[in-house]
């Protein structure tokens, strides 16, 4: 069942306050299983009294690495345990003398090669997972553990370390491995409401970040919304509100506006909105716009937050834009920074309002049902790799761009070629509607540079709204709502073919190479959508991808201005 927050009155919802508050689990279900399981997500809501001891070992940890003349740390991780220090190293830098940070979330060969290339004697590898049973991160470490034990022998275990649950299998690996350090996180916090646990604070300490400011910010924001029981008073429930109210009518695609130096908020606060409330055919569709445009782009389906610092220059921020959105009665959200470190409260805010949402929209903010999906399709093409080295992967050869391409069941079947398929996505699209680009591509910002043109035309032509996530990232942040969330949608995935002038060495214990399980990856999201009746088409680019990108980019661009 969901509701608006307006059909109920200010007594019913600081009933409602109270009830979360004292973490009453039938708020989100009433069946008793899922109440159990509810019961053990939310550890995010008492995580300051730890805070310091957590923060002292850090440091420990990270001035034995500066000792060490340790230059490089690199994260392996995956979703909550990777997005949050990508996060936080984009906007705050790294402070001199402390090691760089690379955060390894994908499972592109390029961007694996780019770890190896870094000098081992130098460099320091924190495996970061809950479970220690994520496919990305395992598949990485199992490649690089070997390689590390082939050049620095029996030293090697000095070179890793942990953050973990208590009793997951990491936990077992990195105890009989002799890891230099493990961190145990409270096993009552999932991974996308983590970000003021050990998996952001680690990697935060690492970094340099002014750790006193950090927590003093974060603490003022988390008393506010754990101490303030009036709906009206109480930060986190206003923006409950907000986002509720508008998400139970259909205005479900939130618009996250930031000034430039916080840019990268989005990519953690997409995730954690995605995957809590993208179940059940509804959720809040959370897009982050490449380029603004005029309000007349935006269909009725769209609101928008605008998180600002105060120190941006007049010219610099948004302001106009939003008076222009207030004054075309777009249900505007903002929110304004003394400065980067009021970054630490808004984790801590946005988690109590998405988890207060859920309340209203009628889901469960601490699972991901849809996400096992894709997680098997990919189990099964994997097996299929391992015992016959190759895939029964057919694709339409595109006469005229030379792309290949293939489309998801709910779509025409027929050999017309790359243009028309495109052409049967824009016609039942409606402008209510979004559209997803997702490349398993490395990291580039020419990449999105094209996506980029691709999305402000869509938004220009059509109206409908555009999101980009790269895989296999997304499968861990935004692909809950892909699959689970509102129904009119469709997407397009991106893969490129082998580069013959490249070796790709085997993963240890998988016997496939990383380009593989990236293919692999792809098809197994292509199928789970398929088999959800999603309108998916998968281009398979050459090996000169971004050739690849622009082509289809031409292809794309004629089709979407056809009426």
């Amino acid at each position: 069942m969901f509701f608006a927050p307006s059909s109920i009155d200010n007594i019913e919802k600081n009933s409602i306050l109270k009830k979360f508050l004292h973490k009453d689990v039938s708020l989100w279900s009433d069946n008793p299983e899922i109440q159990k399981k509810i019961n053990n997500r939310l550890g995010w809501l008492d995580v300051k009294d730890k805070w310091y001891e957590w923060i002292e070992k850090s440091k420990i940890f990270i001035n034995e690495l500066i000792n060490r003349k340790i230059k490089n740390l690199v994260l392996l991780g995956m979703g909550g345990s990777s997005l949050c220090p990508l996060m936080l190293r984009e906007i705050n830098g790294i402070k001199d003398t402390y090691p760089q940070l690379f955060v390894v979330d994908t499972t592109d060969p390029d961007e694996v090669a780019k770890i190896k290339e870094l000098n081992p004697d130098d460099t320091f590898i924190i495996f970061a997972s809950k479970s220690g049973s994520t496919i990305e991160p395992n598949t990485k470490f199992n490649y690089l553990w070997n390689y590390y034990l082939s050049v620095l022998n029996e030293k090697a275990h000095a070179h890793f370390g942990a953050i973990t649950d208590p009793g997951s299998s990491l936990e077992k690996i990195a105890t009989e491995r002799k890891f230099n350090y493990i961190f145990l996180n409270p096993p009552d916090i999932g991974g996308r409401y983590s970000a003021l646990s050990l998996f952001g604070l680690v990697p935060a300490v690492s970094i340099g970040i002014d750790m006193d400011l950090f927590i003093q910010r974060a603490k003022e924001m988390l008393d506010d919304c754990l101490s303030q029981t009036e709906w009206l008073n109480n930060p986190g429930a206003r923006l409950a509100d907000f986002l509720s109210e508008n998400a139970v009518k259909n205005r479900d695609k939130l618009t996250i506006l930031t000034d430039d130096k916080i840019k990268p908020f989005g990519l953690w606060l997409e995730q954690l909105l995605a995957e809590s409330t993208g179940k059940e055919t509804r959720g809040i569709v959370p897009v982050i716009e490449s380029s603004t445009g005029i309000p007349g782009y935006y269909g009725s389906e769209r609101i928008f937050v605008y998180i600002r610092l105060k120190e941006t220059p007049a010219e610099q921020a948004l302001n106009d834009f939003i008076d222009e959105l207030r004054k075309a009665h777009f249900p505007v959200y903002e929110i304004i920074l003394n400065d980067i470190y009021d970054i630490s409260g808004q984790f801590f805010l946005w988690e109590f309002a998405t988890a207060l949402s859920c309340v209203f929209l009628g889901v469960n903010p601490f699972d991901e049902p849809n996400v096992t999906l894709s997680k098997n399709k990919t189990k099964e093409v994997i097996t299929i790799l391992q015992e016959k080295g190759a895939l029964d992967v057919e694709f339409i050869t595109d006469t005229s761009s030379q792309l290949n391409f293939r489309s998801s069941k709910m779509m025409s079947q027929s050999k017309s070629g790359l243009f028309r398929s495109l052409r049967e996505i824009f016609q039942v699209l409606p402008q209510w509607g979004y559209l997803g680009f997702l490349p398993y591509l490395p990291y580039d910002s020419l990449i999105e540079d094209i996506i980029n043109e691709m999305r402000d035309l869509s938004k220009r032509e059509r109206g409908f709204a555009t999101v980009m996530g790269y895989g296999p990232r997304y499968l861990h942040s935004t692909g809950q709502i892909y699959k689970g969330g509102p129904i009119s949608s469709a997407f397009l995935i991106f893969t490129r073919a082998k580069d013959k002038n490249k070796e790709y060495p085997l993963i240890p214990d998988f016997n496939i190479d990383f380009w593989q399980l990236q293919l692999a990856q792809a098809i197994g999201d292509f199928e789970a959508m398929s088999d959800l009746n999603k309108r998916v088409i998968h281009i398979h680019l050459p090996e000169d991808y971004l050739e690849g990108l622009k082509t289809f980019s031409s292809v794309y661009s004629r089709a979407i201005m056809i009426v």
